[in-house]
């Protein structure tokens, strides 16, 4: 008996000699801890399918969740072909694509009753060491499968599972507070939880003093876990959609030198078990690495099959979606090559600077311009090459593009937060509004 998916690919044919269909179903467990006690352990499931066409020259597309009437799904999707983009592309026939390890029983099979005993041990850390803190512990696994079928004879299917763990501690002294995230999330069981605890104590105890800052511009080391919103420039610049529309930055510059020399950064979805590694993105188009930046020189943009097709080149491999969207141009794992000066040495070497390891939101960040303002909601004053205390209601501003040309060093260890994958950074000088009168 045919599958859905075959049924409504069938249904499509009928009427358009173009089609594709993606079908999705999943599982999701989580435990989640809030003041330090268990507040829920809840399960998700989903189930959907999508349909896209062209129809006419035109894109039409259609998702559900509901099953039971295939050929409304089909006419939708032929409906809104009427007033959908003209087509830039063809459905890919079957390629060769890359094998990546994305899926380890060992998630599946891991009871969540375990997920609540690791939670419980680490808020238990957490209140060993001080009896005040307010401990908040997040758990999630999930498992899901993704099939591809379409008019060009393409039918392929992938597993995938995942795995995360975080604790968040929340101090309140006075008018103060101080709150410290850590965790980590992989493709592959990850449950050790105590170290990112013992991370977090650390930090707790190096912001024990505060101190006053006064503003100015001041060498800025920034940890891998902070360095996501400044990155963000340039992984958005990439996006082949905007540079489509004129709207980014880095427009018409490819073969220009933008930042240090010493910079090199990658989109990367062949990295196994990493958050957002596949064998191909959502369209059939095979994932590779793609050098976003080398030695500080713009080589490629990012693109999906419209996208390239409608700038005159080739997808490359990261048409990002799910079974309710249709495909756009998106970052699969973003990783910066190390660099050679180790994050003890960059504190050393500091005379009078700060450290920022947690930054509050976007600020009032304008992505696209390269502009940042943000909160250091996580920050150490370094005086001759010793972290002496926290500072607060402090903030870092300027431009990335200019920040991104004053640097003294990149640390030589690269650490994954999320599906970044990026050492930390050392910079000669950035604006602080500081605290002091």
């Amino acid at each position: 008996m045919d599958k859905i998916e075959e049924k409504i690919l069938t249904l499509a044919l009928k009427q358009t000699p173009s089609a594709e269909v993606v079908y999705e179903e999943g599982e999701s467990r989580s435990v989640s801890f809030e003041n330090n006690k268990l507040k829920y352990v809840t399960t998700k499931s989903i189930r959907g399918i999508g349909l896209r066409i062209i129809k006419e020259g035109r894109i039409g597309f259609s998702s559900t969740t509901d099953f039971r009437n295939p050929g409304k799904l089909v006419a939708n999707a032929i409906e809104s072909a009427r007033f959908g983009q003209i087509a830039a592309f063809d459905f890919p026939s079957k390629k060769d694509f890359p094998r990546i390890a994305i899926h380890d029983q060992r998630v599946i099979d891991y009871p969540i009753s375990k997920c609540v005993d690791i939670g419980k041990e680490a808020i238990e850390k957490a209140l060993s060491a001080n009896a005040n803190y307010e401990c908040s512990v997040g758990i999630g696994k999930g498992h899901g499968m993704r099939r591809l079928i379409n008019s060009k004879g393409l039918d392929i299917s992938v597993e995938s599972t995942s795995f995360g763990i975080g604790i968040e501690i929340l101090q309140v002294k006075g008018q103060s507070l101080l709150w410290i995230g850590e965790g980590e999330s992989s493709k592959n069981l990850v449950t050790d939880l105590n170290k990112h605890v013992d991370k977090a104590l650390r930090d707790l105890q190096l912001a024990e003093k505060e101190l006053k800052l006064k503003t100015g511009a001041y060498p800025v080391v920034v940890t891998a876990k902070a360095m996501g919103n400044l990155l963000a420039t340039f992984e958005t610049g990439c996006n082949g959609k905007l540079v489509q529309k004129g709207a980014s930055p880095l427009t018409n510059k490819l073969g220009e030198k933008i930042i240090d020399e010493s910079i090199s950064m990658y989109d990367d979805a062949t990295i196994d078990f990493a958050d957002s590694s596949y064998p191909w993105d959502g369209e059939g188009t095979p994932s590779q690495r793609t050098p976003l930046f080398e030695r500080g020189v713009l080589k490629n943009y990012i693109f999906d099959l419209q996208t390239a097709g409608m700038m005159k080149t080739k997808s490359t491999g990261n048409g990002g979606r799910s079974f309710s969207s249709q495909p756009s141009p998106g970052n699969s794992n973003v990783t910066v090559e190390p660099g050679n000066m180790s994050f003890e040495a960059m504190i050393k070497d500091v005379r009078y600077g700060i450290l920022v390891d947690q930054v509050l939101g976007s600020g009032q960040s304008n992505i696209l311009a390269g502009e940042f303002s943000v909160n250091v909601d996580l920050g150490y004053l370094i005086e001759n090459g010793e972290i002496t205390g926290r500072v607060k209601d402090c903030m870092i501003a300027g431009n990335v593009f200019e920040v991104f040309n004053n640097i003294v060093a990149i640390g030589d260890r690269a650490e994954w937060h999320g599906s970044t994958k990026v050492p930390p950074f050392y910079f000669k000088s950035i604006n602080i509004a500081g605290n002091a009168d």
